[in-house]
């Protein structure tokens, strides 16, 4: 079997655990509810709240595009808004349908490389915007905790388990990308002492393969730092879109809570509950967090919408940030296969290969780079 035919396996072996999980989700939320009640709260649902959630995911995917446009320009590379709009719906499609969100900055980085944008600039606009999006969660998380300490806190204890591991994933992930920009040399360090461990355990089998592709990478962080140094204020910018990225993401639910009527509807609640969510789950290796996701939300939401509405605010809140989402960055995804695919002919680009690997960039390349 080919490495293509695998991938493809892959990919459908997770939309189909994600529609297994679904079901079973849903099992369990009708078991001990009333289904027609339900589906009547959803009926008579304001749909001009529901408007606004679709407008906010809008706002959301196109974040990312607008962060792309910016750097791209930056960095002398000639891609179109429209082309910035298909590599986000690529990246969130195959981010919803890969465990822990994993797959979608690897597949854009082929499709960038079909574009004619050198694999090292590609690598390095996705890690930056990565970098800028992970911390802005943690922010976030910080604000939350200080406007609503108390909601937060039982929120945490509610789901202590699945914070704890989100918790220490995200800040572990942020604090290395930060590391890896500031200190190349240490974060350098940090990947050898780990591989080393790794082969006195066992568990590496390549060390001196594995040594090689993190040092590469590491150097990819220390051209985004002599950017961003060069730069300053694409990061400030960065961070402005991604602040309002997130919080229309996170806005969603109380679209959802306005439509279902829900009575003492707090925004600043409602936020930093999801906040907490996405702290929890984004990290599972879960395509989705299906299952989790859902479990979480009853958990922590059960105290706005109460327990006679979480059910039907689960069901809306779940459709348009993740299904919705899936389909329709799905239905871009596709069309932006055929597009790229033939700009690339235009350009007769060699593609990154299928498992995403970038290619090694020589010394001259490097300089060539870092001049961009």
């Amino acid at each position: 079997m080919t490495s293509k035919k695998k991938k493809v396996l892959k990919y459908a072996l997770n939309i189909l655990l994600i529609v297994g999980i679904t079901l079973l989700t849903l099992y369990l939320i009708f078991k001990d509810n009333e289904p027609g009640k339900i589906f009547k709260q959803i009926g008579e649902a304001d749909g001009r709240w529901l408007g606004l959630a679709a407008i906010l995911m809008v706002v959301f995917v196109c974040g990312e595009s607008v962060q792309f446009r910016m750097l791209f320009k930056g960095m002398k590379q000639k891609i179109s808004m429209i082309k910035c709009i298909l590599l986000s719906n690529i990246g969130f499609f195959y981010s919803q349908i890969t465990p822990g969100a994993s797959g979608g900055q690897p597949v854009q980085i082929i499709y960038m490389t079909r574009l004619g944008v050198n694999a090292f600039v590609s690598t390095l606009v996705c890690m930056m915007v990565t970098i800028v999006y992970k911390f802005m969660l943690v922010l976030l998380f910080i604000v939350a905790l200080i406007l609503r300490t108390e909601l937060v806190g039982g929120a945490i204890r509610d789901v202590i388990i699945f914070f704890i591991i989100g918790i220490i994933c995200q800040l572990g992930f942020a604090a290395f990308l930060l590391i890896c920009v500031l200190k190349p040399s240490f974060a350098s360090w940090i990947v050898g002492v780990a591989i080393k461990l790794g082969t006195k355990l066992h568990i590496i089998k390549n060390p001196a393969g594995l040594q090689e592709k993190a040092d590469h990478s590491i150097r990819q962080y220390e051209a985004a730092s002599d950017f961003l140094k060069e730069n300053k204020h694409v990061m400030f910018k960065m961070a402005g879109i991604t602040f309002i990225q997130r919080i229309a993401y996170f806005a969603v639910t109380f679209c959802v809570a306005m439509a279902l009527r829900v009575e003492n509807c707090d925004f600043i609640s409602i936020v930093s509950l999801q906040i907490v969510l996405s702290l929890a789950v984004d990290v599972l290796p879960i395509p989705g967090a299906s299952g989790v996701n859902e479990y979480v939300f009853v958990k922590l939401q059960t105290l706005i919408f109460g327990s006679s509405m979480v059910s039907a605010g689960l069901l809306m809140n779940r459709g348009i940030t993740y299904y919705l989402l899936a389909a329709v960055t799905g239905i871009f995804s596709i069309i932006a296969h055929f597009y790229f695919g033939s700009e690339a002919k235009k350009l007769k680009i060699d593609e990154v290969s299928e498992d995403g690997t970038v290619p090694e960039v020589t010394e001259n390349e490097e300089k060539q780079n870092k001049a961009v």
